[in-house]
């Protein structure tokens, strides 16, 4: 797209999102947690995390003006009688009828995306290692060899949002920074035998999702594999702030309106107890925040310059102790920290327009 095309905001552009994945299978990356074990859809399914944070992007991209394609707007389901099935199981929708696709073949993917056309592509995951490791980046991979990008543009979509992407304090991060991005083409990254096998639309690559001529990148946004990653992936709202994340980058790039409202994202923990289970390794060769006990079943509440509560985030229970207050009217604020068997906290911060405020509170126990 020219240059003299970015400028005038998102208004009227054509976003096109991938979220990864779309079923039930052994193939959708499920993975044990502590509360709930592989297969369970109630627990990590990289499928339904990727949905929730691709929902999130496109709310976003369309309260700015731009039309937004979804690849899929449901997650798949266990059909009756299955040996997997629970009572819990469901098709989890996003949208009205007319809106209404479930497309995971990567191929036919890709000849949409470039019978389309659109202005800016997304693939929307997160990535694996071995499980339990301690590896944790954020990765961006185009279509093409690691400085030339076979969909041009793609190498200026990607490094312009790394940065914003990257932006997450709530995470522990093990290798890629600002300074050093790890933005790479496909083909030099992945490798392969044989690389650069064209599809039936002629285009080659590496990824079979990128293999369009729309500049495009795929984002690995974290290593499920990771254990305290995991457990914050279970939190539909730590996804959301990951969406908030690719808005805010897809904006930056058509120098869009900046946000008015800012939003406020954290984990609240123990102060004293380090954690401790066989599905929650960590580096314990430094110290990091994924070290201490989150507070499950923690209260935060936002606190106005009134002393209001106007608004109280309940944690769940899920061993990540993130909280979120999104969409939140610049001004000076109190959070309010509250647990069961811990003193209470406060602590002041500065919500500003276009801006995420991030917090890592911590809780000493209670005396008894």
């Amino acid at each position: 797209m020219p240059v003299a095309m970015q400028g005038r905001g998102l208004k009227g552009k054509v976003i096109y999102v991938n979220a990864g994945h779309g079923g039930w299978t052994a193939n959708d990356r499920p993975l044990a947690t502590i509360n709930y074990a592989a297969m369970d859809t109630l627990g990590f399914f990289e499928t339904k995390t990727n949905l929730w944070k691709a929902i999130e992007l496109k709310r976003r991209l369309e309260r700015y003006g731009a039309r937004v394609v979804m690849s899929r707007t449901e997650n798949g389901y266990v059909t009756a009688g299955q040996k997997n099935a629970t009572q819990y199981d469901r098709v989890e929708h996003y949208g009205n009828d007319s809106v209404r696709q479930q497309l995971v073949d990567l191929e036919r993917i890709a000849m949409q995306v470039d019978s389309l056309n659109p202005d800016y592509f997304i693939s929307i995951h997160s990535n694996a290692a071995k499980d339990g490791s301690t590896v944790n980046y954020l990765l961006l991979l185009y279509r093409g060899e690691t400085g030339n990008d076979y969909a041009k543009g793609s190498i200026e979509r990607s490094k312009s949002a790394f940065d914003i992407i990257w932006d997450n304090p709530l995470s522990v991060w093990t290798h890629s920074s600002p300074d050093n991005q790890y933005v790479a083409g496909d083909l030099s990254w992945m490798g392969g035998t044989p690389p650069g096998k064209p599809n039936s639309i002629g285009y080659t690559g590496y990824l079979s999702v990128l293999k369009h001529r729309v500049p495009s990148f795929l984002a690995e946004g974290s290593f499920h594999t990771y254990h305290p990653e995991r457990h914050r992936l279970l939190n539909r709202d730590y996804c959301r702030m990951e969406g908030i994340r690719y808005f805010r980058a897809i904006n930056a790039f058509f120098k869009g309106k900046k946000e008015k409202v800012g939003h406020i994202a954290g984990t609240l923990k123990d102060a004293v107890e380090k954690m401790h289970h066989e599905l929650y390794k960590y580096d314990e060769t430094r110290e990091t925040v994924d070290g201490w006990v989150p507070l499950n079943y923690g209260t935060v509440y936002l606190v106005n310059s009134k002393g209001y509560a106007i608004r109280a985030y309940c944690i769940d229970d899920n061993f990540n102790g993130v909280f979120v207050f999104t969409d939140v009217k610049p001004g000076k604020y109190v959070l309010r920290y509250e647990a069961r068997g811990y003193s209470t906290a406060e602590e002041s911060i500065e919500v500003k327009a276009g801006d995420i405020v991030y917090r890592n509170a911590r809780l000493m126990p209670a005396e008894l």
